[in-house]
């Protein structure tokens, strides 16, 4: 049976009925419904449509509902279409003509709102958990690694000589900014939307700011059409996933490359690669390649919720419907992920002698730039001949450290004798102090810093 049965001549179609139905992907939000719907019975006591007998007769049998469905002896109808009408009959069925009145002054429309937020505030706090436990192991391994020397990149060219701690570091920061983005998502999210009904307001004075308290909302919303259309919230949230994913995976890359045969800066513990069913050799990434793969997933969500809602009016529209799968799967492929990418980067082995021998003296190029900037040469005038340098270097197959004094002062008169201080990764690394800079002063206060942001997470 229909709860909404009444205005119509004949049964829904069975595929209709299939094509209508989302219990299969929303029961998720049961135990959301269940506490919502106790905090409505509580509002419905308060302005007399329940007694106090009637109102725990409603209470125990929502619990009761929830306890049997944690214990997988719940029976689903055919005719419930969704986790809010399957909560109602079941509830009927076990308190009787009091379940039916739990719906006074309630829409589903302002019902599934509200379960549907009180589940991304929860998402949204489980994400942050885990991106904690992330950063945890990001600061353990920025500490560890404090004294190794990489060459740092870009374009995929060795640049200048930094700190791999430092580039550790560069990862904590991006997922300090992904927390904030989080919090703001939570702002969006953490308003009541109970009391909006389908779209002009409840028709009974309900107390909202006394059900907002119970439910932990810190707001009640202030117009009832924008709270029923409202799904800005799951875009923010969808993007903030996104985000995640993609610096995620910007991350993999990077250690995917570096665990290559050709690099060698890492390898990757056996317990989170794999092997190949034809050649015996192999030890894939496979574990970062999903987290790169996954990216691309939880990007797709967030589309996907775009595109829903491009077109829509205001206030409810059956299209809303499909606003619940892209979260329940971003939030579950992210969690996976971030869990993986944590167990990756704790366990991974940085092979330092193999880095060591793969820096190349043309790092250090930038260093005697300035080195004759130092001697008030124009820096550009320093950059032609540096650059003058460095093709000299390469027609003769010579070492940019290997160069005579004399033959420098064919350059320029401005070397000496302390250029040869220049040559020296350790010299490199602790002239870059600048606050944020690869120095080991800014990195460890970067690490100082970040283990005062976890103790305050």
């Amino acid at each position: 049976m229909k709860m909404w049965e009444g205005r119509f001549s004949k049964p829904s179609d069975e595929l209709m009925e299939s094509f209508n139905n989302s219990l299969p992907f929303d029961k998720a939000l049961i135990e959301e419904d269940i506490v919502g719907s106790i905090a409505w019975a509580g509002a419905l006591r308060k302005i007399g449509v329940y007694s106090e007998d009637e109102y725990t007769k409603v209470k125990n049998g929502l619990n009761s509902i929830l306890d049997d469905y944690k214990e997988g002896s719940i029976e689903f109808s055919r005719s419930d279409e969704d986790i809010h009408m399957a909560v109602e009959r079941l509830l009927t069925e076990r308190v009787g003509e009091a379940g039916e009145r739990l719906h006074t002054g309630r829409s589903r429309n302002d019902q599934v709102i509200t379960d549907t937020r009180l589940y991304t505030k929860k998402a949204l706090s489980k994400v942050k958990e885990s991106l904690v436990e992330l950063q945890k192991v990001v600061v353990t391994r920025a500490r560890s690694d404090l004294q190794i020397i990489i060459p740092g990149f870009t374009h995929y060219q060795q640049a200048q000589p930094i700190l791999l701690s430092h580039y550790w570091m560069s990862f904590f920061s991006i997922l300090e900014r992904e927390k904030s983005r989080i919090g703001h998502a939570v702002l969006s999210t953490d308003i009541l939307p109970l009391g909006s009904g389908a779209i002009a307001g409840s028709g009974f004075h309900i107390d909202r700011n006394a059900i907002a308290e119970e439910l932990g909302f810190s707001a009640v919303s202030s117009n009832s059409i924008d709270m029923v259309s409202s799904r800005d919230f799951l875009l923010e949230t969808l993007s903030v996933f996104a985000s995640i994913g993609i610096h995620l995976s910007r991350y993999a890359e990077d250690l995917i490359v570096w665990s290559t045969r050709e690099f060698g800066f890492i390898e990757l513990d056996d317990a989170w690669s794999t092997g190949s069913s034809m050649m015996p050799q192999k030890k894939n990434p496979d574990s970062l390649e999903l987290i790169r793969g996954k990216s691309g997933r939880l990007l797709g969500n967030y589309m996907r919720m775009a595109a829903t809602l491009k077109g829509l009016g205001l206030t409810y529209f059956k299209d809303l419907q499909e606003d619940k799968e892209p979260l329940f799967d971003s939030e579950h492929n992210l969690q996976m992920v971030l869990k993986v990418f944590t167990c990756v980067l704790g366990s991974l082995k940085v092979r330092d002698e193999r880095i060591r021998h793969s820096l190349d003296p043309f790092l250090l190029a930038t260093d005697m730039a300035d080195y004759l900037v130092r001697k008030k040469l124009p820096f550009r005038q320093a950059h032609k001949v540096i650059g003058r340098i460095v093709r000299y270097c390469v027609e003769a197959k010579m070492d940019l450290t290997e160069i005579p004094l004399e033959k420098l002062r064919d350059f320029s008169e401005l070397f000496d004798e302390d250029v040869a201080n220049l040559y020296s990764w350790e010299q490199a690394i602790s002239s870059r102090t600048v606050k944020g800079g690869t120095g080991w002063e800014s990195v460890k206060s970067q690490i100082d810093e970040a283990i005062r942001i976890i103790d305050n997470s």
